[in-house]
C-alpha cells in the first residue's frame, strides 16, 4: 500500500503499564547490530511499554490536533517500518532509527529549498524498492539567467544496509502548475517493481505520474493528469483527471507508461489501493455498483463492496481483510470478494465498537471504553490479551504509539 488507504486517527496517551517481567518473552536475534534485540511476532498481542524508544520529531510534526490525535492516521505518517528500522521522512531530508534503542543509524538530505514552507504536515510515507527506500522532495528551481524559478522532484534511493546512504537519486522537473500551487502542492513514491518506481504529483485538480528506471535512474514515461495510487503486476494505476471534479479510472503499463485500460468517468471519485492487483474505486452514483474492487491488470470488477460504506475509509491488513470504519461502526470484508464479514455497532450484543488506530496480519488495533484493545479481523472477536497501548503502525517487532504529540516505537509482544 501506499498503499493510500487511511487509517483513523484517534490513539490515546500511551500508558506504562506493561506486562509482568515473568510474562515477556525470551530476546531472539533480529536484524538490528545494537545490543538490544527486538523479537518478532506475527502478528503482535500486546506491545512493551518497558522498551519503548523516541522518534525523531519530524514523524508526527504538523501532524496532531487539538484532541491530541494523528490527522489522516497512522498510515499517512511520514514513516516506513522495515524489519527492526524505521525510515522518518521529511520536507528536506531522511533518518533511520534503531527500533530496538532509538539510536540513528543514518541520514540524508535533500539538495535543495523545500518547495513548501508548510509542508511538515503532508510528507508522505517512503516506498521499498528491493534493498532501497524509495522518497521523493519537493524543492524549488531557483531563478537564473532568464530562466524562471520552478519546482522539481528530487527522488532519493536510501540504502536499507549500513551505513544507510544514498545509493543514487534524481531530479525531475515539475509543470508550472506545481509550481504556482506549491502551497497545495503534494508528493508521493507510489511503489516500484521490475525496475520501475513510480511517483505521483499533486496540487488543486491537477496531477501529473511519472516512471523512473531505478537501474539507470532516467524518466521513463510521464501521464500528465494521472494520480497514481498502486503499482503491482506490471501496472500503476490511478485516477485521470478529466474535467472539474471527475475522474477516469486508468491503468498503464509500468515500464512504459502505455495506457491499457480506462474506465468510465465517475464523478467525485475516490481511488485505494488494498490489496496485491486490487484498487477500491467509489464515487457518489446512486445504486449498489457505486463502490468496486478492480483488477488493476485489466480495469474489470473483482467485487462490489457492501452497501453503506462508500463513505467510509477501508483499510487493508495486507492479509487478506479490508477494515471499514462508518460513523462509530467497524465493518469487516473480505479482500477478495468483498463479501462483509462482520460489523460491529454500537450496543450490539452489549458491546462497543473501538477507535480504530491500525489493522495488520489478521488484527484490529485500537481504543475502546475499557482501554486498548485488539480484534481478531476475521470474526470481530475480542483477543485475550490486554495490548497495552493503541497502535497507529504495527510490525512484527513494533508498534508505533502517540504520547503527548510525539512518536515511540514499543517491542512487539506475543
Amino acid at each position: 500500500m501506499s498503499l493510500t488507504a487511511g487509517v483513523l486517527a484517534g490513539c490515546g496517551p500511551a500508558t506504562d503499564d506493561a506486562k509482568p517481567a515473568d510474562s515477556k518473552p525470551p530476546a531472539t536475534a533480529s536484524s538490528s547490530t545494537s545490543a538490544k534485540r527486538l523479537t518478532a511476532y506475527d502478528p503482535p498481542q500486546w506491545f512493551d511499554a518497558r522498551g519503548k524508544v523516541l522518534l525523531p520529531e519530524a514523524a508526527t510534526k504538523g501532524r496532531t490536533n487539538l484532541a491530541g490525535q494523528v490527522r489522516g492516521g497512522g498510515e499517512d505518517l511520514p514513516v516506513l517500518l522495515h524489519e527492526t528500522r524505521a525510515f522518518v521522512a521529511s520536507p528536506t531530508g531522511i533518518q533511520v532509527v534503531d527500533l530496538a534503542d532509538g539510536r540513528i543509524l543514518g541520514e540524508e538530505s535533500a539538495r535543495g529549498e523545500a518547495l513548501r514552507a508548510d509542508s511538515d504536515g503532508f510528507v508522505l510515507p517512503p516506498v521499498m524498492a528491493g534493498s532501497e527506500v524509495l522518497v521523493p522532495f519537493l524543492l524549488t528551481t531557483p531563478a537564473s539567467g532568464t530562466h524562471t524559478a520552478g519546482a522539481m522532484v528530487e527522488l532519493v534511493a536510501v540504502s536499507t544496509a549500513p551505513p544507510y546512504k544514498a545509493a543514487w537519486r534524481t531530479n525531475i522537473k515539475l509543470p508550472e502548475w506545481a509550481f504556482q500551487s506549491s502551497n497545495k502542492v503534494k508528493v508521493a513514491a507510489v511503489g516500484a517493481e521490475g525496475g520501475t518506481a513510480v511517483v505521483t504529483v499533486t496540487g488543486d485538480d491537477e496531477a501529473v505520474s511519472y516512471g523512473i528506471d531505478t537501474a539507470s535512474h532516467a524518466l521513463r514515461w510521464t501521464q500528465p493528469g494521472l494520480r497514481a495510487v498502486h503499482t503491482g503486476t506490471g501496472m500503476a494505476v490511478g485516477l485521470l483527471h478529466a474535467e472539474p471534479l471527475t475522474y477516469i479510472p486508468l491503468g498503464v503499463d509500468l515500464a512504459t507508461g502505455t495506457e491499457k485500460w480506462r474506465g468510465e468517468k465517475i464523478y467525485a471519485a475516490r481511488m485505494d489501493a488494498v490489496g496485491p492487483g486490487t484498487v477500491r474505486v467509489a464515487g457518489p452514483q446512486v445504486g449498489e455498483r457505486g463502490d468496486q474492487l478492480l483488477d488493476v491488470t485489466t480495469g474489470k470488477a473483482r467485487a462490489t463492496m457492501p452497501p453503506g460504506l462508500r463513505s467510509a475509509s477501508c483499510t487493508y491488513d495486507r492479509a487478506a481483510t479490508l477494515v471499514c470504519t462508518p460513523g462509530f461502526a467497524v465493518v469487516a470484508v473480505d479482500a477478495a470478494t468483498g463479501k462483509q464479514l462482520w460489523a460491529l455497532k454500537d450496543g450490539d450484543a452489549g458491546r462497543t465498537p473501538p477507535k480504530v488506530t491500525a489493522v495488520w496480519h489478521g488484527r484490529i488495533y485500537g481504543r475502546a471504553a475499557g482501554g486498548p484493545v485488539v480484534l481478531d479481523a476475521r470474526t470481530g472477536a475480542d483477543m485475550p490479551t490486554k495490548p497495552e497501548v493503541a497502535p497507529l503502525l504495527v510490525t512484527e517487532y513494533t508498534g508505533l504509539v502517540l504520547n503527548d504529540d510525539r512518536l515511540y516505537g514499543y517491542p512487539a509482544g506475543g
